[in-house]
């Protein structure tokens, strides 16, 4: 019975290490999901607006061709920039994800309906057609 313990705890713990080193990875390469990358390109070559959410300073360091710089948490500018057709095709991305989903939320309540999370610049550089 002890050694059925033992082994519980042993795999419970290699369990956790395995999570702890599967995030730690995520959160460090800080790229974003290629996936959702790949899927943004035939949205962005077909005109969707491009927007970049995140800070200033970051936008200036490198950013997308054509990307329009507004930080996610200002709404009223990402409002207007879109327009008044809240089903108007945007393509949004940060450093990961996180900020365009909390713009895309805040947008949702305001009617806004077909903003794609890219996620990361850099998943989408690399992903590029």
């Amino acid at each position: 019975m002890h050694y059925k313990k033992r082994l519980l705890q042993t795999v419970n713990v290699l369990l956790t290490l395995l999570l702890t080193a599967w995030l730690l990875n995520s959160a460090l390469a800080g790229g974003g999901d290629p996936d959702a990358a790949r899927k943004a390109w035939p949205m962005i070559e077909n005109g969707a607006l491009l927007i970049d959410v995140r800070s200033e300073e970051e936008f200036a360091a490198g950013h997308l061709d054509g990307a329009i710089n507004i930080p996610w948490d200002n709404i009223d500018a990402l409002i207007a920039t879109i327009g008044d057709d809240p089903k108007r095709q945007a393509v949004f991305y940060c450093r990961t994800g996180n900020r365009v989903g909390k713009s895309i939320k805040l947008l949702a309540e305001r009617g806004y309906t077909n903003i794609y999370n890219a996620t990361g610049l850099e998943a989408l550089k690399a992903t590029r057609p």
